[in-house]
């Protein structure tokens, strides 16, 4: 698969992933809770590491003078990614596991 159809599937694997996980907050026991917030937003924090075109291209609707391609641009969403992965370890470290 080439990288643009890959970021273009992974993209709605997490958009999916995200509706699913709110709604699921409605519905879903208390106890689901935390740890289905956990687990989107580590893969939320995973997608933007690999696909930070996938990101930009959602801020490029808000700025369409900005260069999806330009990978000089990538080091921002994958610090935000890196920032998301690290906040998902300490909450987990900080809630003692999955108890």
């Amino acid at each position: 698969m080439r990288r643009i159809q890959q970021v273009r599937v992974t993209d709605w694997a997490v958009r999916t992933l995200v509706v699913v996980t709110f709604f699921s907050y409605f519905v879903a026991p208390s106890r689901w809770i935390f740890p289905l917030m956990l687990v989107c937003t580590g893969a939320v924090g995973v997608w933007v590491l690999l696909y930070p075109e996938g990101v930009l291209g959602w801020v490029k609707t808000g700025h369409p003078s900005l260069d999806v391609n330009d990978s000089s641009t990538w080091w921002v969403p994958r610090l935000i990614g890196t920032f998301f992965l690290v906040f998902v370890v300490l909450l987990a470290i900080a809630h003692g596991g999955w108890q």
